[in-house]
C-alpha cells in the first residue's frame, strides 16, 4: 500500500429511515452492497435488511429480511451473490442466516446452550464466519460450511489471552479476520491463515476491530483513539508480522467512522455519524477509479486522503504452540478451512 490513498465518498441512506443506515458488505460481482436501516432502539426503528444493486443503488433497492423476523441485518456477500447476516425473532433471540437463490437458511451453533445470540458476519463461496454468545456472555468464533452445515471453531491461541472472540470476515484464500476481548480489558484484532494467528492493534488504542478482508489481503475495520473517537482503517497484511495500516475518516464525520467491508477493486463500505447525530451509510470509491455515481438521495463528498500511521504492534502464534515464523500460502477453496482448523 502506498504512503497515502484517496477516496470519493457517496452517502447512501434508505428513504424509509434516513437517520440510521449501515452499509456492511460489498461484492466483487458488480459491486452489489448489503446493509440495513433502522437503529433497532425501539419498535418504531427496527433493523431492516436491504440489498443495493448498481448502478442505481438507492433507486434499485431490494428489501431483504428473514421471513417473519422482527429485525434483520444483511452483512456479508460473496462472489455468487449469496449473503449472510442475522435476524431476531419475536422472543428476542438472534440467529445467523444464509440467503441463497431466494431461500433463507437459519444457523445456530450447537454449543450455544442457553445463549441467545448467533450472528454470521462474512463469507466466501464455501464458508461463512461469525460467532455465538454462550450462557455466560462470552463470544466464540466459528466457521460454517454453506453446503454441508458443518461447524468449526475459530479460536486464537491461549497465549493471546482472549476471553471473547468474534470472527468477522473471510476471503477466497481462506484467511479469516476478527477481534477478541482480552484479560487486559482491550479489544485486539487477529488475522488467521492455516493455523497461524497474528494479533494487532493500533498503538494507544484500547479497541481495534478488523471487520473485512479482500482477496488482496487488505483488511478494513475501526479503532478507538485516546480521545474516544472512532476511526476507520485500511491495512495491508501481505506480511502479518508487519502490517501497514492507514487511518481513514469520512470528511463529514466529526467523531465516528467505521469501515466494514472491502472488495477486490478496493471499494469500501461502512458508515459514519454526522454532526446531527445521524448514522449514514457510505460507499468509498478509490480516487481515479473513474466510477461516478449520481442518483437521488445521495451526495458525493470531497476526496479525503488517508493518513499514514505507525506500524501496528503484532504478535504471531500458531494455535497451541509458539511460532517465530508466519508463512502465507494460498490454497484451493475446498481445502481452506480443513487446513486452517485442523492444525
Amino acid at each position: 500500500m502506498s504512503a497515502s490513498m484517496a477516496f470519493n465518498f457517496v452517502t447512501m441512506n434508505d428513504p424509509f429511515d434516513p437517520t440510521f443506515n449501515q452499509l456492511l458488505g460489498i461484492g466483487n460481482q458488480g459491486n452489489t452492497i448489503v446493509g440495513y436501516f433502522g437503529s433497532g432502539a425501539d419498535a418504531a426503528h427496527p433493523n431492516k435488511g436491504y440489498i443495493l444493486n448498481p448502478p442505481g443503488y438507492i433507486t434499485s433497492i431490494t428489501p431483504a429480511n428473514f421471513p417473519n423476523s422482527v429485525q434483520t441485518q444483511q452483512i456479508g456477500i460473496n462472489d455468487n451473490n449469496v449473503t449472510c447476516g442475522f435476524y431476531i425473532d419475536a422472543a428476542g433471540v438472534n440467529y445467523g442466516f444464509i440467503f441463497a437463490n431466494g431461500v433463507y437458511t437459519s444457523v445456530k451453533h450447537p454449543n450455544t446452550g442457553t445463549g441467545t445470540v448467533n450472528q454470521l458476519l462474512g463469507l466466501n463461496t464455501g464458508y461463512a464466519v461469525g460467532f455465538y454468545t454462550d450462557g455466560e456472555g462470552a463470544n466464540h468464533g466459528y466457521s460454517y460450511a454453506i453446503k454441508t452445515g458443518a461447524f468449526a471453531d475459530v479460536t486464537p491461541p491461549k497465549s493471546f489471552n482472549c476471553t471473547s472472540t468474534t470472527a468477522t470476515s473471510t476471503n477466497g484464500l481462506g484467511d479469516v479476520v476478527g477481534f477478541c476481548e482480552t484479560t487486559a480489558n482491550t479489544t485486539i484484532s487477529f488475522f488467521a491463515n492455516q493455523g497461524n494467528y497474528a494479533m494487532f492493534q493500533v498503538p494507544g488504542s484500547q479497541d481495534t476491530q478488523a471487520l473485512g478482508i479482500s482477496m488482496n489481503r487488505e483488511v478494513v475495520g475501526s479503532y478507538t483513539s485516546a480521545n474516544g473517537d472512532t476511526h476507520g482503517f485500511i491495512a495491508t497484511v501481505s506480511n502479518p508480522l508487519s502490517p501497514e495500516f492507514r487511518s481513514l475518516d469520512h470528511p463529514s464525520a466529526p467523531h465516528s467512522t467505521v469501515i466494514n467491508g472491502i472488495n477486490n477493486a478496493g471499494f469500501i463500505v461502512g458508515f459514519f455519524v454526522d454532526g446531527n447525530g445521524n448514522t449514514n451509510g457510505m460507499l468509498g470509491i478509490p480516487a481515479g477509479n473513474g466510477t461516478v455515481l449520481v442518483f437521488p438521495g445521495s451526495g458525493i463528498a470531497s476526496s479525503t486522503t488517508t493518513a499514514a500511521l505507525p506500524r501496528f504492534t503484532a504478535a504471531a502464534d500458531k494455535a497451541g504452540t509458539t511460532s517465530g515464523a508466519f508463512s502465507l500460502r494460498p490454497f484451493a477453496l475446498g481445502l481452506a478451512f480443513l487446513l486452517l482448523w485442523s492444525m
